[in-house]
């Protein structure tokens, strides 16, 4: 059997604990046309290319979307959309997140796309950094950009896609 010998200083506080690592990179900030997120039954009306056809064929059950910004080490402020794509079930959900991880086959449009959230120098994220994934029959898009460009495309694209990485844990917020 073994025991702990605590020192103290005078006071019987224990020692503060130091986190190992942040539990983000980024802090993200709902913006406020999207404070109450856009929902939909009609995911295919809100899609374009392969993507929009996949979902004709296959309805969705609902579409959730929202913005969120962050900004970055360099002070960048970055603008992320959140699309919640709901599937009947899992195998579509897989299949969805197929066709979207694949080039030039659409997605689910961002709101600003759709002129719902106005971003100045902005039209669209989709120009960005992109990442998905499927949570059970959920497929999140994630889609980030920032009118304040890295000189760099390479550079800017892949410091947008950390931003969507880090992004898709704001799924859960969306409920």
């Amino acid at each position: 059997m073994g025991f702990i010998v605590w020192l103290t200083s005078g006071n019987d506080d224990p020692p503060p604990v130091t986190p190992t690592a942040p539990a983000s990179e980024y802090l993200f900030q709902r913006m406020g046309e999207t404070v109450e997120p856009a929902r939909d039954s009609d995911c295919a009306e809100h899609a374009y290319g392969k993507v929009k056809q996949f979902l004709i064929a296959n309805p969705c059950r609902q579409l959730t979307r929202a913005v969120f910004l962050t900004a970055t080490d360099s002070g960048r402020t970055v603008y992320t959309s959140i699309a919640v794509v709901r599937m009947p079930d899992r195998a579509g959900a897989e299949k969805l997140e197929l066709l979207v991880r694949q080039d030039e086959t659409g997605s689910v449009n961002d709101l600003l796309r759709e002129k719902r959230v106005n971003v100045p120098g902005l039209d669209r994220l989709s120009r960005g950094g992109f990442s998905a994934t499927t949570m059970d029959r959920d497929v999140v898009i994630t889609e980030s950009d920032s009118a304040d460009r890295d000189e760099d495309p390479a550079a800017h694209k892949a410091e947008m896609k950390r931003v969507s990485v880090a992004a898709l844990k704001l799924a859960k917020e969306l409920g």
